[in-house]
């Protein structure tokens, strides 16, 4: 896991809380009725054919409706998993210091100095535990590979 992945976390949940408004504004939109006509055929023996009017969803505009839901589901599905992903690496870290340092950046997404006060650590020292933690796991993934 990079940083670049860690500072995207925010982003991801910025567009997943977009998406679902896009969702609830969907799920609010009215789709125009239309008459149509079906084939029918009567109850009874000759079973002749013949048309009637039925009321229904416009069609057009509730497939057009259909595929944006299918949309923002594959969407918020992949901005889970990224998500997710962001969220295993953090809880994998062992030091808890590291952890929670590594939650309030990335997670939370406070500033270096909000946390350097939380944690009762220097600004710098901050930045230099994030930055050695993702060199170290970075030299030691490549070091299995």
């Amino acid at each position: 896991m990079d940083k670049q992945s860690l500072m995207g976390y925010q982003k991801l949940k910025r567009e997943q809380e977009l998406l679902l408004r896009r969702i609830e504004t969907l799920q609010k939109k009215e789709v125009p009725v239309v008459v149509g006509k079906v084939k029918a055929s009567s109850r009874d023996f000759p079973y002749l054919e013949h048309r009637i009017s039925v009321q229904m969803d416009e069609p057009v505009e509730s497939d057009r409706i259909k595929r944006m839901f299918r949309i923002y589901r594959e969407r918020q599905e992949k901005i889970g998993q990224q998500m997710l992903q962001i969220e295993e690496f953090i809880n994998g870290i062992s030091d808890p210091e590291i952890r929670q340092i590594f939650e309030m950046r990335f997670i939370e997404g406070r500033k270096l100095r909000e946390i350097a006060s939380a944690v009762n650590r220097d600004l710098s020292g901050i930045g230099k535990k994030v930055n050695n933690f993702l060199q170290l796991s970075k030299n030691s993934k490549k070091s299995v590979i």
